[in-house]
């Protein structure tokens, strides 16, 4: 973005993983100072992911700490826990994502840094939130995926349950997260002294689903499995083409039905009186299909596209991300920027178009310590303490990282 609206708001990131270091990336491409508080073994995804990039970094740290800083700290160490708390003093925003209960051991509950600094704003990301019978459960995007009712959601109908390929909760409750600490922010303003906030992926997910959930409670039922079906829409689904390509189609009233049928040739089949109704057309959707795919399977996507895009028939091609990137209009409309990494050409920023622009990399993922001697310069350490702190231990920088 071109303004950097919170260039005036410090935050304190002590996550690892995914949720929390989205959440802390989001707020630093808002413009916000981001200190990332990284432990001697490391944020944990920095070697999970199974591309590598440069030996150490992960493709995935690499997408989830972009515009942040990084400071090497032993925060058991007592030293450790003094400088943390001076950080703390002097920040507006503190995001953890431990398991709860962890930052209270380490000696910063929230009643602890609200002490320090009166007027900050407390987030933490939870699996259950930080009270209950399930508080202290291990949960990851994995395990909430298929405890919040999303596996049951996902797959054919009829098959096993089906998780969803990407950390669709964790983002979830990035982004939950994020929303809160500017509502927060925004709060201040009229004279609030900060907040205790805390996002549970649980909730997270549920609250995606607030439709079908509803749906639940108001009739008893639970929603079957749909595949790529869309059983409130018939035409709805994703058909094959001749080049092996396939296509997401959805005829969503009945007027375009009509467009439907006429862009495909159909003839008289959009006055069948088996069809004439989007209901009709759900109740009869196996002869439906008998009709159109094979048709779909007998010309290349690219036909069926124009023909559709030309009728105004909601459809698209099911890409892949080589799919997205050799596709220069679609690209073009997408906020995909340089991530400063050798051998990384692009990461996707922040999907907010802001004065007609998105934001943009302003410095790389960091280095485990990269920026401790800067940081602890800046929070009032002087020269001497800071090498103390190497000396002892209390703090590293890439020269003693491991």
């Amino acid at each position: 973005m071109q303004e950097r609206i919170l260039s005036k708001i410090t935050v304190i990131d002590m996550t690892e993983g995914v949720a929390g270091p989205y959440a802390a990336m989001a707020l630093a491409e808002m413009g916000a100072n981001v200190v990332k508080v990284e432990r001697q073994a490391g944020d944990w995804s920095r070697s999970t992911d199974h591309v590598n990039v440069d030996g150490e970094e992960s493709a995935n740290f690499i997408a989830l700490n972009r515009n942040k800083r990084d400071i090497g700290l032993d925060v058991s160490h007592a030293t450790g826990k003094q400088i943390l708390e001076r950080l703390i003093g002097r920040s507006d925003v503190l995001i953890s994502n431990y398991r709860p209960g962890v930052m209270g051991k380490l000696g910063f509950d929230y009643e602890r840094c609200r002490a320090l600094n009166e007027g900050l704003v407390y987030c933490t990301i939870s699996g259950f939130g930080q009270d209950g019978e399930y508080a202290l459960n291990p949960a990851s995007d994995t395990i909430i995926q298929a405890m919040s009712g999303v596996m049951s959601l996902v797959g054919e109908a009829g098959g096993p349950p089906l998780r969803v390929g990407f950390p669709l909760i964790d983002m979830a409750a990035a982004n939950a997260a994020v929303q809160a600490v500017l509502l927060a922010l925004y709060d201040r303003l009229s004279g609030q002294s900060g907040a205790n906030i805390d996002i549970s992926l649980m909730a997270a997910a549920l609250a995606m689903m607030s439709g079908s959930y509803t749906r639940f409670t108001a009739s008893g039922k639970q929603a079957a499995r749909q595949g790529n079906q869309n059983t409130n829409l018939a035409p709805a689904g994703a058909f094959e083409t001749s080049d092996g390509r396939y296509l997401s189609v959805a005829v969503l009233r009945d007027e375009h039905w009509i467009k439907f049928c006429a862009a495909l040739e159909l003839g008289d089949l959009a006055e069948d009186p088996r069809f004439v109704t989007n209901a009709l057309r759900v109740e009869n959707r196996a002869v439906l299909d008998d009709i159109i795919v094979p048709m779909f399977a007998a010309q290349p996507a690219a036909v069926w596209l124009e023909r559709l895009r030309a009728a105004d028939i909601l459809c698209g091609p099911i890409n892949s991300f080589a799919d997205i990137t050799a596709d220069p209009a679609l690209s073009a409309a997408l906020p995909l920027v340089d991530p400063l990494v050798p051998n990384v050409p692009q990461a996707v920023a922040l999907p907010i178009r802001f004065n007609g622009r998105y934001a943009e990399t302003v410095r790389r993922a960091p280095a485990k310590g990269e920026h401790t001697a800067e940081i602890l310069s800046e929070f009032g350490f002087g020269a001497d303490e800071a090498e103390r702190f190497l000396d002892e231990g209390v703090v590293f920088s890439p020269k003693n990282a491991d």
